[in-house]
C-alpha cells in the first residue's frame, strides 16, 4: 500500500472495489467529452471482489475492468502505455501536473482520448 494519497472506487452494486494509490498521471476527455482522469496502471490495486473483477478487451486495444455482478465498468487499461484510465475528475487534483509521457500520450489519443495540459 502507498503512504501517498489513494482513493477507493467502487461498482454500483458495491461487490468489485478498486484502490488507486499515488498521484495521477493527468486529465483528459473521454470520446464522447466526458471527464476521465489518467493513473499509473501499477497504481491500481483490488481492493475487493476479486473473484468478481472482468477483465476483457474491450475492441480498441484496451482492457475493461468491470464487475460480473452489476455489469459496471470501473476502469479502462492500456497495457502497451502502462495507464489506467477513469471515469471522472477525481477532487484534490487541482494543481495536477502533466506526467504523461510523449509515448503514453500518444498511445491515449489514439484510442480517441483527449490529454488536457496540466494547470
Amino acid at each position: 500500500m502507498s503512504n501517498g494519497p489513494y482513493g477507493q472506487i467502487a461498482c454500483r452494486c458495491g461487490t468489485v472495489t478498486l484502490l488507486v494509490c499515488g498521484s495521477p498521471l493527468g486529465r483528459g476527455q473521454g470520446t464522447g467529452d466526458e471527464p476521465v482522469t489518467f493513473w499509473p496502471l501499477e497504481a491500481i490495486q483490488v481492493g475487493g471482489g476479486a473473484d468478481e473483477l472482468d477483465i476483457a478487451p474491450d475492441g480498441r486495444g484496451v482492457d475493461a475492468w468491470g464487475c460480473r455482478r452489476c455489469d459496471e465498468c470501473l476502469l479502462h487499461a492500456h497495457d502497451e502505455a502502462g495507464v489506467a484510465v477513469l471515469a471522472g475528475d477525481l477532487e484534490d487534483t487541482d494543481d495536477l501536473s502533466m506526467a504523461l509521457t510523449l509515448s503514453q500520450r500518444r498511445c491515449l489519443e489514439a484510442l480517441g482520448y483527449r490529454v488536457v495540459a496540466g494547470e
